[in-house]
């Protein structure tokens, strides 16, 4: 019975469109960025060492957005795994708060990884919430495209998993419905610190 068990579970990860990128590994790049606004008052605009993914960064009316994603080939078509994380001005200004804040972010990260691969392998969300939205595609694009939300539903701080993935030949898209507003240009100064002193 245990060999038919562990033979059903090998077939459910086999038939799975793609394995999700390390997630915890894009939440490291995001509090990199978060460290590099800290420092220099604005964003380079380009990515931290060893930090292998696109990245998008907005500022809101509460804080800092930083988006950071990798899309890949697999055998059926494509996949895309983005994370999307929050701080506050204040927390990016402070050197004790920002590794606070930093130490948040990759605690949540590796919290919805475990969501998002028990979602993969047994399609059970654990203790998080999830949105899933499937488009059938016809015309001069074809295909079918699979996206995924994910997030823990605590009214924590605001850090969002989409897991993409679909068959269309077209590369996908950034994950622009995370971007509510248009990325900070390279450069910019922030004014981090002097927006905390008031």
């Amino acid at each position: 019975m245990r060999h038919i068990v562990l033979q059903l579970l090998l077939l459910i990860i086999l038939c799975a469109p793609a394995h999700a990128q390390d997630i915890q590994g894009l939440a490291n790049c995001t509090v990199k960025v978060f460290s590099e606004i800290n420092r220099t008052d604005a964003w380079s605009g380009k990515a931290p060492k060893q930090c292998p993914a696109d990245i998008y960064v907005e500022r809101r009316p509460t804080g800092i957005f930083v988006t950071t994603w990798v899309a890949a080939n697999s055998e059926s078509g494509w996949v895309r795994t983005s994370f999307s994380a929050a701080m506050g001005v204040a927390e990016i200004a402070g050197k004790d708060s920002l590794k606070k804040a930093g130490s948040d972010i990759t605690a949540r990260a590796a919290r919805i990884e475990r969501c998002l691969n028990s979602i993969i392998t047994v399609n059970n969300p654990l203790e998080c919430r999830d949105y899933a939205v499937t488009s059938y595609l016809a015309g001069e694009e074809t295909g079918t495209e699979n996206k995924r939300l994910i997030w823990l539903d605590d009214n924590g701080r605001h850090t969002v998993v989409e897991y993409s993935y679909g068959d269309t030949t077209s590369t996908p898209s950034p994950p622009a419905d995370l971007f509510s507003t248009q990325a900070v240009p390279a450069g910019v100064k922030l004014d981090i610190h002097l927006r905390t002193r008031n």
